[in-house]
């Protein structure tokens, strides 16, 4: 019975392809896979096996499971946006009108007028006059000579100035001698020293001889104690008052210098640079042999000691072979010279150049 369903079944089926022009035979075992596939129970085939209908709808159903699987369309890429085309740059705004020519330039002025000739060259310059040693007292005249045009004192009433310490020539009359007279370029503290221009007559013969004259910075100052000693030194050429200042006229040496512009003094510059004061000193004491003899020749001639020995008072020629005394104010009467003057003058004399605050040694290599 079993068999029997079997076989129509597989008639039934064959059937079923030959009419449907299947592709292939339905084997026994694809007819159980197809069972299984769908899930059919054994017992609910027989009961449909001679219904067409079922048969029918079987066949259909074994088409479906052998059809291949239907492809389900993608769906449609949707189309890429393309971007949007950047809207064209406004045109430029139209080149401005050009502007309007520029004026016609204004004829050239009238050509001016040609230059003046050059005027005609200055006369070359007078080559300076040489530069004055440093005068002192008894030191060389200074190179010019001032006339009373150059006096710069306040006028007196008489058609003249009147004298005055600060300017730097004036006229001095004295013993009815008017001479002119100009500062000289070293003074001190109290004292205003000149020189006299032209010289001053010496009063033994009348001659013309170099000649300073000294005054004080104010009206008043006395130089009596100076004026003695000038004069028992045979120095004094006049003295008296002018314009209410006291004036002392005394001889002068040419030719002498302080001994810092002599040569003498250039041979101790390489001992100061090398800060050989030892070999410095030793060459200035040969000079203060030379002091002490020119201070011993006042005492024994006029019995008069000059004790104001230092470097601004001696003045030497251009060898400082030659020392002359100046300056006379503290001088003092002594008599005769002896050992103990002697001392006192070599002791005063090598403190002031070698110790004091005018000594001419220095260590120069620091």
């Amino acid at each position: 019975m079993h068999f029997r369903q079997l076989t129509c079944t597989s008639v039934l089926l064959a059937c079923a392809i030959a009419v449907f022009a299947a592709p292939a035979p339905i084997a026994e075992r694809d007819y159980d896979n197809e069972i299984e596939a769908r899930g059919w129970d054994a017992h609910m085939i027989p009961r449909y096996r001679g219904n067409d209908l079922m048969a029918e709808a079987y066949r259909a159903a074994v088409l479906e499971a052998r059809a291949p699987p239907k492809v389900v369309p993608r769906p449609a890429a949707k189309p890429v946006a393309k971007p949007a085309a950047k809207p064209p740059a406004k045109p430029a705004a139209p080149a401005k009108p050009p502007a309007k020519p520029a004026a016609p330039a204004k004829p050239p002025a009238k050509p001016a007028a040609p230059a003046k000739p050059p005027a005609k060259p200055a006369a070359p310059a007078k080559p300076p006059a040489k530069p004055p040693a440093k005068p002192g007292p008894g030191g060389p005249p200074p190179p010019t000579k001032p006339g009373p045009n150059k006096q710069c004192g306040a006028k007196n009433g008489k058609g003249k100035r009147a004298f005055d310490p600060t300017c730097p020539s004036n006229t001095l009359t004295l013993g009815g001698v008017t001479r002119p007279i100009s500062k000289v370029g070293e003074q001190g503290n109290s004292a205003v020293t000149y020189k006299v221009d032209g010289g001053w007559p010496d009063p033994t013969n009348g001659q013309m001889v170099t000649a300073y004259a000294k005054t004080g910075s104010r009206p008043g100052t006395s130089f009596a104690e100076e004026a003695k000693w000038l004069a028992k030194t045979d120095q004094l050429l006049a003295e008296g008052t002018y314009d209410g200042h006291n004036f002392i006229v005394f001889h002068g040496v040419s030719g002498k210098f302080k001994i810092q512009d002599t040569s003498f003094f250039m041979t101790l510059y390489p001992f100061m640079q090398k800060g050989d004061l030892k070999s410095c000193e030793a060459a200035v004491m040969k000079k203060i042999d030379l002091i002490v003899k020119e201070a011993k020749v006042y005492v024994d001639k006029y019995g008069i000691l000059h004790t104001d020995i230092q470097p601004g008072n001696i003045l030497w020629d251009k060898a400082a072979n030659d020392p002359t005394l100046i300056d006379w104010g503290r001088a003092k009467e002594v008599g005769k010279w002896s050992a103990d003057i002697e001392a006192a003058v070599r002791k005063q004399a090598e403190f002031s150049h070698l110790k004091g605050e005018e000594k001419l040694c220095h260590d120069l290599s620091k």
